[in-house]
């Protein structure tokens, strides 16, 4: 028994804890799209592992214990969109749902699954989450990546270089915060760039956020018209993906429709079905930069901000540089399912994002046009700066 304020909360019994597994374990394999990936990458077959993880979670003497070890379960995913973050940080992901919501009702379904938990029961698990993987915080109040989450440093820097003519922006981060926070400086740095000759959009360390940051703050006021892209996406037929994304359900196509050269080979059984749409940004600015640009990424690049390397790299919009991203870039917000007995809600990636050629974004990530071999993000800018002198 935890006394959490005013509120009693009771440790889980071994039986909540299997019931709470297995309500996973069917929601998972129902709906999530990289098993296979998983095994291929990772050599880890997770389908398979199930007594593997009952046994370990039968072990389990208490709550911190339980939690560990649901924690390396789902590590054992290999996936950065697959976790418990909407529980160790639910005010985080609680304020993103309600702004995404106020925009688009389809977010009311993430909402709405969100708060199937409460916050006594979210406080719970963030402290135990604090105090299994970070000890020595333990006389803080909120978790160390809730901290760094509202750290606040400056997203977004700029620069111009005169030598090889070449505007420069770095922009940490594209967390929903920034989206109308950085809309003035961009405008106002983008209006400048259009006098240089090469432009360097450098997105290293940026592991994502929101798309709608570079589609409305980047793009926008470099393109003279309007500019569209493909986004093919394969999912599997669940209930969960028809709560959560009904949208993928209009318009459906089959594999033989498809059929790119290099589709997984579980994509081919004919347990997926196909999204192919083309997307549409519109310009603000009716001017074209008429110079050269460079979208720097390294292997942090992820989520939607890998979502800019892939719109890059289909597009031609710019000219990709640095080394392979991390990939899962291509899709929309993953899905929340809450677990019925200790309300720990997890996130996790409700479809396989493909390449134009058919590869799965999460699989091969994005390929950089201009490979540049670095050990800092410093070293990496100063290189494509002297790989753009050259070609003067």
């Amino acid at each position: 028994m935890f006394i959490y304020g005013q509120t009693t909360i009771k440790q889980l019994t071994t039986k909540e804890k299997i019931d709470d597994f297995n309500y996973l374990y069917q929601e998972l394999k129902a709906s999530y799209p990289y098993f296979g990936i998983n095994k291929r990458v990772f050599n880890t077959d997770w389908i398979a592992n199930k007594k593997q993880y009952l046994s370990q979670l039968k072990k389990t003497k208490n709550d911190i214990a339980f939690f560990k070890v649901l924690n390396g379960i789902l590590n054992d995913l290999n996936n950065g969109h697959t976790d418990a973050y909407p529980t160790i940080i639910y005010n985080y992901f609680h304020k993103a749902y309600v702004y995404g919501a106020s925009k688009d009702s389809i977010y009311r379904i993430s909402l709405q699954e969100l708060e199937k938990t409460d916050s006594i029961r979210s406080a719970y698990w963030k402290k135990i989450n604090r105090d299994l993987f970070f000890p020595e915080r333990k006389e803080k109040n909120t978790p160390l990546v809730e901290q760094a989450i509202k750290t606040k440093h400056q997203n977004v820097t700029t620069s111009f270089d005169n030598t090889t003519s070449t505007a420069l922006v770095h922009i940490r981060s594209f967390s929903y915060d920034y989206v109308e926070q950085d809309a003035d400086t961009l405008q106002h740095f983008f209006k400048k760039a259009h006098l240089y000759k090469n432009l360097i959009i450098d997105i290293q360390g940026n592991d994502g956020g929101s798309t709608e940051y570079w589609m409305e703050n980047i793009v926008p006021f470099l393109i003279k018209d309007s500019i569209q892209y493909p986004l093919i996406y394969a999912f599997k037929n669940s209930k969960r993906l028809r709560k959560f994304k009904p949208n993928y359900f209009k318009n459906t196509i089959l594999y033989e429709q498809i059929n790119l050269p290099n589709m997984p080979k579980e994509l081919k059984n004919g347990s997926y079905l196909f999204r192919n749409e083309q997307i549409s940004i519109h310009s603000t600015t009716q001017k074209k930069y008429e110079g050269t640009i460079y979208l720097l990424v390294d292997n942090k690049v992820f989520s939607s901000s890998e979502a800019l390397a892939y719109f890059c790299k289909a597009t031609g919009f710019a000219i990709v540089a640095g080394e392979k991203t991390s990939g899962d870039g291509v899709g929309t917000d993953p899905l929340l399912i809450t677990l019925p007995n200790s309300g720990i809600v997890i996130r996790f990636t409700g479809e396989m994002g493909l390449n134009p050629d058919g590869s799965a974004n999460d699989e091969t990530k994005t390929v950089p046009d201009v490979l540049i071999k670095a050990s800092t993000k410093k070293e990496r800018r100063h290189k494509l700066l002297k790989y753009i002198l050259q070609k003067k």
